[in-house]
C-alpha cells in the first residue's frame, strides 16, 4: 500500500517537472524582436584615441560667455569659439575629444617617451625642438615639453619618425574618478 502511494507520488512529481520544463522552453523559444541598431559615429583620431577639436577652447569659467559654454571641467569651461580665432598650433591647453568616451579634455603640452638604447633625452628633444622636462634615473623614460609657439602634434610625429624612441605618448588631463 505504501509502495503504491510512493510510486504514484513519484510519478506525479516527475510529470509536474516535465510540464514545467516544457513551459520554460516555450518562453525561451519566443522569436526575438528585430533590434534597431543606430550607426556609431566615429571620427578618425589625430593621435591615440584623441581627436583635436580646433573650434573649442578652454578658458576660466568666470570669464566664459554662458551661451558659448560646451562643458565645464573644474574651474575651466570649454567654449565654442567657432571661427573667431581658430588656431593651427596644437599645444598646452588645446581641447581634444576622446573618441571612445566622447569626453572633452585638454592637452598638458608634454610628451612621455620611452627612449631607445644608447639615446639620451636631450638628443630626442633637439630633434623635435622641445625641452627636457624630466628624466627618470635608472630608466629609459623621459618627459619632454613643447616650446611656446611650437606645434605638439608635429613634434610627436617627428619623434615617431626619428626612431630614437621606442614609444611616445602625448599627455592629456584625465578626469580622476574617486570612490564615494
Amino acid at each position: 500500500m505504501k509502495l503504491n502511494i510512493l510510486m504514484t507520488l513519484t510519478a506525479a512529481v516527475c510529470l509536474s517537472g516535465i510540464v514545467q520544463a516544457s513551459d520554460i522552453d516555450k518562453e525561451l523559444n519566443v522569436e526575438s524582436k528585430e533590434i534597431k541598431v543606430t550607426k556609431l559615429r566615429t571620427s578618425t583620431a589625430d593621435f591615440g584615441i584623441f581627436k583635436i577639436e580646433r573650434s573649442l577652447s578652454s578658458v576660466p569659467t568666470a570669464i566664459a560667455a554662458p551661451e558659448r559654454i560646451v562643458s565645464t571641467k573644474g574651474e575651466m569651461a570649454i567654449v565654442d569659439i567657432a571661427d573667431d580665432s581658430t588656431t593651427d598650433v596644437v599645444g598646452k591647453g588645446t581641447v581634444v575629444r576622446n573618441t571612445m568616451t566622447n569626453e572633452l579634455t585638454t592637452l598638458t603640452g608634454n610628451i612621455t617617451i620611452l627612449l631607445d638604447k644608447n639615446v639620451s633625452a636631450s638628443e630626442v628633444a633637439s630633434v623635435a625642438n622641445m625641452e627636457v622636462l624630466s628624466v627618470f634615473p635608472g630608466t629609459d623614460i623621459a618627459i619632454l615639453k613643447v616650446k611656446e609657439g611650437n606645434d605638439l602634434l608635429e613634434a610627436f610625429n617627428v619623434i615617431k619618425e626619428s626612431g630614437l624612441a621606442i614609444e611616445s605618448r602625448v599627455e592629456v588631463t584625465e578626469t580622476i574618478n574617486e570612490a564615494q
